[in-house]
């Protein structure tokens, strides 16, 4: 799948999207405050901690601690050391939960624009031809070898591709979740991949659960202007929406939630295959 999605066909109708630039300068924009603000969040802490005033006991006479007050600089000290770890561990988690749901999400991006790739190019071949060719439709009745008109075909195509966004842990389907079972295990199987077949079952389920997922595909309106010969097929496009899954920890911030009590954001990816 690595192979295929680098192939040229796809660079280059990913960098013609309108949706692809934006949302990856989108996420490096917040990585990028993430992690300034995670630095300044850590440099505020130490410097709080080096004007932190020390705990003073009970002085005796000759300037030393007496035996109570050494006891109560230690119990001082442990309540001081114990408030401090929360205050830094707790940031800390938070910081490193963002960090990780945004690179998740970038990668999640590219994933999401080559379902929207294997959408238009599987409507390529199954949409018809504005204008039938004649000679095709003695052939075909559809006017062209091959051409069915059935855009489910591509939003197969699409939630296939989105199996490997989506997350392994068996997330409940709010809606028919209609998987192809034989399918993928026969692709893990002949991938090696075997022994994760019910994680990639699970990634199935959430791809396939129509909530999670709507595909659009057709033909480029201004392509159909262009289209004037018979049988020639104009530039097809495809939009596929998808939920990202966020993780819990930020999801009251980030993400939205669901009925369940999961948490998602969605976002969109447009390509238009020549």
């Amino acid at each position: 799948m690595i192979s295929t999605a680098l192939s040229d066909d796809f660079l280059a109708a990913l960098w013609r999207s309108p949706t692809f630039v934006a949302a990856l300068s989108g996420y490096g924009l917040a990585l990028m405050v993430a992690v300034v603000a995670g630095l300044a969040g850590l440099g505020f802490l130490r410097a709080r901690r080096r004007r932190r005033p020390r705990g003073l006991g009970c002085l005796a006479r000759d300037g030393r601690l007496a035996g109570n007050g050494r006891h109560l600089a230690g119990d001082e000290r442990g309540v001081v050391l114990a408030a401090e770890l929360v205050l830094v561990v707790m940031p800390v988690i938070l910081f490193v939960l963002l960090v990780a749901q945004i690179c998740w999400m970038m990668r999640e991006t590219v994933i999401l624009h080559y379902a929207a790739f294997a959408a238009a190019r599987s409507a390529r071949v199954h949409l018809c031809p504005p204008i039938p060719d004649p000679r095709a439709v003695l052939r075909s009745p559809m006017g062209r070898a091959g051409c069915t008109g059935d855009r489910r075909r591509a939003e197969t195509a699409a939630r296939m591709a989105l199996v490997a966004a989506s997350p392994p842990w068996g997330i409940p389907c709010q809606s028919s979740c209609v998987i192809p079972r034989e399918a993928l295990v026969a692709i893990a199987r002949e991938t090696g991949v075997s022994a994760q077949s019910p994680a990639i079952l699970d990634q199935a389920r959430y791809a396939f659960d129509r909530a999670n997922v709507s595909v659009s595909v057709d033909f480029e309106p201004k392509g159909l202007i262009l289209a004037r010969q018979a049988g020639e097929v104009p530039p097809v496009k495809a939009r596929v929406t998808f939920r990202h899954y966020v993780i819990y920890g930020i999801g009251q911030v980030f993400g939205t939630r669901r009925s369940d009590g999961y948490f998602y954001r969605a976002s969109t990816a447009e390509m238009t295959l020549l």
